[in-house]
């Protein structure tokens, strides 16, 4: 069997629309488009409508008006003969498929233990027997059948088959009709290969099926001289019918609890309009003529099969469950009533692309050489690689751009409010933090990391803080707007809650603690991991309202503040030998914060902490050091702008006057405007020095601007009511975070450490993104959009059109061209595609991407013909 390379072409066009139309709609509603495209899907993000009778009503009449004209032709001519047929004997092999489907229908329905590890695989056994029986039924009836005699046709029903379904499990993420149960601890690797099992029968039970009934000449009497549907001017129809069906996949994503039926319709119409617009053969043709028969028994072979999906469904294990809007009653096992009306465009659907498989090649001469014509296969190729890089244009540049456009367009910042990105990053956040801090836990890497190797060992606990505090900022929003009616944050993000605290307190998490301070680093200076564990347990306190860890929480707040209270200075080290004044003031809020949970307090002790950050401890503009020794305080480093942001994020509720006094003065000697850039730098002006390079706590300094200074800045001037300065900030960060259309940020994760703080990056946006003004704060309203701004626009446009532009250009020049040994190359071609799929499932996003790019560059063309 050859295979038809143009006929799957087509298909692969329509997989690209029926992916791109619903994200679009769901941007253009303002939606997050994060929460449709994470995986595994983790949430219930589309609010259905409750049961209606109108609607209920008006949907039953509709199909009972398409169908019951089918059903009384036949019934008419049900008495008219039919030819005999000679039927054969069951075969064996049917009858073992016969017993196999039984005893597994007896294991998926019951719970032995012994039989627990495979409990929720019996789903995939069922449907393989299912299939050897219809295709033995057949056999029996007609003396033939698709398993027997299209063996390779059949496999590759089943290969094609998976990621058909796939689609209809991305196209459902935007109506969430159903959603599946006992699956939510599931990796993504073992999720797609538990999914793509059972996913991989579809169309081999359907097509089966429809063989079986078209055997059966009484299921469709009088449908092959019915009404004859001829349209004139087809082309046009199959434009209208793109257009419509285009139209309506926008649309669903706008519209879901309206449009949600159109996710079995839309597919349909648009496959066969794309036939139909080329003059080929569809699955509709034989109706010009008034034969409806395979188009009613393909049809019942869906809705036939989809009685056993809902039956065996029913006392699964690992199953699905319904939410559909208007008709969510009369239940037949867990399908409301009025579902099973989709099986009947799924079997056409079915067909399609069966029919796409089947179809006539090309004569044999089509293979193609250096200087002939290109094969179907080659063809395809470049047709993929077309889609794969218009997609990353679109994901990685377009879409961003136009995240970072809406986003832009939100007031929320420039009002001391949370805007809405931060909602929906920490929903997207919440499910992927929750898994990699059990895990982290779980796996005891953090035992064997090397002791000045800080990304591996501070940043897995700093980021499960700031985690922490977002969540505590988003859950005192949410309790503050009236209007919210979606879960609050400490409701859904319960276990990641506690997930990370775990992580905090984790004794393996502590052995570089412990390496540098000995054994007794609980109670020995040591102040920035010490108020880490406060604050982490202040905020677990205050979050769920449980007290497991406030013995420890109060022999911190306790002991520490009794440590810095007898220092020569107000400071103590944070690692030996190293004492940065910043942490000691973060430690001081820490310890205030937990008083309200412990019901201490440590006021008096708070208004003489005040001692470490003034007179001979500032530097002589009246800032604080970034670096002194607690002993002398000698004064090692000039004050910079990564640290007067992050004091500044927690002196307001500490000394509300000095906090206005430090503002002041940060901004009089740090903020500048270069036109194509505003905000703060990173050294005062007066070191010249500090205008370009790279520094380990302010990442990359460009004409002297740090990103660290400006991305806790951003936090530090919302709560002390500079929001002028804070709107001016947003503008620039937001383009620099690159936000992508599946919820993730890509420049904070990028500068992440992937390997053990995937998300430090992102957790840490997430707490500037949600900070708002302190209550006793005088605002300042306003703001600017520098250069930077539009540049990052040009960037995301410019670079995203750019790649559309080549790749089309350059498919279109080499259309003509055929290639050098496509033996070769187009063997590497599928090994690179093949793992671009499997590093994507097992999280290597990196080297899925590589393997994309690297298989843009086959196969490489022979000169033009």
């Amino acid at each position: 069997m050859r295979i038809p390379w143009k006929s799957l072409r087509q298909i692969v066009d329509v997989a690209i629309l029926v992916t791109v139309f619903p994200l679009a709609g769901v941007m253009l509603a303002g939606k997050d488009p994060g929460r449709y495209l994470a995986f595994p899907p983790a949430d219930i993000h589309v609010e259905h409508a409750p049961f209606s009778w109108w609607v209920f009503t008006f949907m039953a009449a509709g199909i009972l008006a398409a169908v019951l004209p089918f059903i009384v032709r036949v019934m008419r001519r049900r008495g008219e003969p039919s030819p005999a047929r000679a039927e054969g004997k069951f075969p064996r092999w049917g009858w073992a498929g016969v017993a196999f489907g039984l005893g597994v229908w007896v294991l998926a329905w019951t719970r032995f233990d012994w039989f627990i590890p495979l409990q929720r695989y019996t789903f995939t056994p069922l449907w393989m027997a299912f299939i050897l029986v219809v295709n033995a039924w057949t056999q029996k009836r007609s003396g033939h059948c698709m398993l027997r005699d299209r063996p390779v046709y059949t496999a590759l029903l089943f290969l094609f088959s998976a990621a058909f379904w796939w689609c209809f499990e991305y196209l459902n993420r935007f109506v969430q009709n159903w959603y599946y149960v006992g699956v939510e601890d599931l990796s993504p690797a073992i999720y797609i290969l538990q999914a793509t099992l059972p996913f991989s029968t579809v169309l081999p039970a359907v097509l089966g099926t429809a063989n079986l009934l078209a055997t059966m000449p009484a299921l469709s009497c009088g449908l092959e001289d019915f009404w004859k549907l001829r349209l004139p001017r087809p082309r046009a129809w199959a434009a209208t019918g793109g257009i419509a069906a285009s139209a309506g996949l926008l649309a669903v994503g706008v519209w879901p609890n309206l449009l949600f039926p159109l996710l079995w319709v839309a597919p349909l119409v648009l496959l066969t309009s794309l036939r139909a617009w080329r003059g080929q053969p569809t699955v509709f043709t034989p109706l010009r003529d008034g034969d409806w028969r395979r188009v009613c028994l393909l049809a019942l072979a869906a809705l036939v099969c989809g009685f056993f999906w809902e039956l065996w469904n029913w006392s699964s294990l690992a199953k699905w469950i319904y939410r559909v809007p208007y008709v969510q009653r009369f239940h037949i096992f867990e399908m409301p009533l009025l579902g099973y009306a989709g099986y009947l465009p799924f079997g056409l659907e079915c067909a399609v692309i069966a029919d796409s498989l089947a179809a006539e090649s090309a004569s044999p001469g089509a293979t193609s050489s250096a200087g002939a014509l290109p094969s179907r296969g080659v063809r395809l190729c470049r047709g993929i690689n077309l889609a794969v890089a218009i997609g990353l244009a679109l994901f990685f540049f377009i879409l961003p751009g136009i995240l970072v456009t809406r986003h832009l367009a939100d007031p929320a910042i420039s009002k001391g409010e949370v805007p809405q990105l931060a909602w929906s990053l920490h929903r997207n956040l919440t499910p992927r933090y929750g898994t990699y801090a059990r895990n982290r836990v779980t796996s005891g890497q953090a035992g064997d990391l090397d002791l000045y190797d800080v990304p591996s060992t501070e940043w897995p606990i700093f980021g499960s803080v700031y985690y922490l505090w977002a969540t505590e900022n988003l859950q005192a929003a949410w309790q503050a707007d009236a209007n919210r009616t979606e879960p609050a944050p400490a409701v859904y993000a319960r276990d990641t809650i506690e997930a990370c605290v775990d992580l905090v307190l984790d004794p393996v998490h502590h052995t570089w603690v412990q390496t540098h301070w000995g054994t007794n680093y609980m109670h020995r200076e040591n102040v920035f991991f010490r108020a880490l564990i406060i604050a982490a347990i202040t905020a677990e306190a205050n979050l769920l309202q449980e007290d497991r860890h406030l013995e420890l929480l109060r022999d911190q707040v306790n002991t520490l503040a009794a440590d810095l209270d007898a220092s020569p200075h107000g400071v103590l080290n944070d690692y030996p030998d190293e004492c940065y004044p910043i942490d000691v003031l973060c430690a001081i809020a820490c310890i205030q914060r937990a008083d309200a949970v412990l019901g201490t307090d440590h006021s008096a002790f708070v208004a003489r902490a005040v001692r470490g950050f003034e007179g001979h401890m500032a530097d002589d503009k009246g800032l604080i050091p970034y670096l002194v020794d607690p002993i002398t305080a000698q004064h090692y480093g000039p004050s910079r702008g990564v640290g007067n942001s992050y004091i500044l994020i927690f002196a307001r509720e500490l000394w509300p006057e000095k906090a206005k006094i430090w503002t002041d003065q940060y901004v009089s000697h740090f903020w500048q405007d270069r036109g194509w850039a505003t905000g703060f730098r990173e050294f005062p002006p007066e070191l010249s020095d500090g205008e370009w390079g790279y520094d380990v706590d302010a990442g990359p300094i460009l004409a002297g601007f740090s990103p660290a200074a400006n991305a806790f800045g951003l936090p530090a001037m919302v709560i002390n009511g500079r929001l002028d300065l804070a709107a001016t900030l947003w503008n620039q960060v937001l383009p620099a975070c690159w936000p992508l259309p599946n919820g993730h940020l890509l420049g904070p994760k990028i500068l992440s450490d992937w390997e053990h703080a995937p998300y430090l990056g992102e957790a840490c946006m997430l707490y500037f993104m949600s900070a708002r003004p302190a209550a006793d704060a005088t605002t300042f309203t306003g703001g600017q959009r520098p250069g930077l701004v539009w540049i990052s626009l040009a960037f995301f446009f410019g670079i995203g059109a750019l790649i559309i532009g080549s790749a089309l250009w350059n498919w279109w020049r080499h259309r003509n061209r055929g290639v050098g040994g496509p033996g070769l190359q187009l063997p590497l071609w599928i090994l690179l595609l093949a793992g671009a799929a499997m590093s994507f499932a097992v999280g290597h996003v990196v080297v899925s991407v590589i393997c994309l790019l690297a298989a843009q560059c086959l196969p490489r063309s022979g000169p033009a013909r």
